[in-house]
């Protein structure tokens, strides 16, 4: 990496060379360069302080690493030995939640956990009293019928996904394109791309008479599909 300035006010770079792909241009390692220069500038260093190893610095073990770590339902957690004997993520416990019971969720005498244990005090009430059940919460679909909105099940077990295809006869036809407000205006970058590559760009682009073919090619397909 190699960055050269011109003596004059305001500065300006003269060269700028680097390794990479892009090093004949001002890539990101030399806007890097730059920024941790001006950096060590700002805090009055005379050279680049050392690298530390991890034994120079504070512990880091008891500060919790957030990285990648997100929230996710139960089903899809796998529990794995700290010794696992295959490393496949078959050999894993995952939850095996089913539907134990029969017809909807949930029962209606269920949501009258206030009314039946209303004659209890709170250290002899179960602990079911203490879930906000009631009748006038609204009610949520899920993979194992209607719920409490706000429950565990609610979203640990949502209504799962279909991967079918639902085809509409009477959805209106797309509309004709190129759409006659918009107009792709052509490109002379070639900072980037070299010729050939230019050459190659310049024959996938597509004229109006073409884009109104194959609109109506796509539009007896659907008609014969139909």
């Amino acid at each position: 990496m190699k960055i050269v300035f011109e003596d004059r006010v305001p500065v300006d770079i003269a060269v700028a060379e680097c390794s990479c792909v892009a090093g004949t241009a001002l890539c990101n390692h030399n806007v890097a360069l730059l920024f941790q220069t001006a950096h060590y500038s700002t805090l009055n260093l005379a050279a680049v302080p050392p690298v530390l190893s991890c034994t120079e610095t504070e512990q880091r073990w008891h500060k919790p690493r957030t990285m990648g770590v997100k929230p996710g339902r139960v089903s899809d957690m796998v529990f794995l030995s700290s010794k696992p004997k295959q490393f496949t993520v078959a050999d894993g416990v995952r939850s095996k939640r089913y539907k134990a019971v029969r017809g909807e969720l949930p029962d209606p005498d269920v949501l009258k956990v206030d009314e039946q244990y209303q004659d209890f005090t709170a250290d002899i009430a179960p602990l079911i009293t203490t879930m906000a059940i009631s009748a006038d919460v609204p009610l949520v679909d899920s993979a194992f019928g209607k719920v409490q909105a706000g429950s565990p099940i609610s979203y640990q077990h949502p209504v799962p996904v279909s991967r079918v295809v639902v085809r509409h006869p009477d959805a209106p036809l797309p509309p004709p394109l190129p759409l006659d407000s918009y107009r792709l205006e052509p490109t002379n970058c070639q900072f980037v791309c070299t010729h050939q590559q230019h050459l190659h760009l310049q024959s996938l682009a597509t004229t109006f008479d073409m884009a109104k073919d194959f609109s109506a090619v796509e539009h007896h397909l659907r008609v014969w599909e139909s």
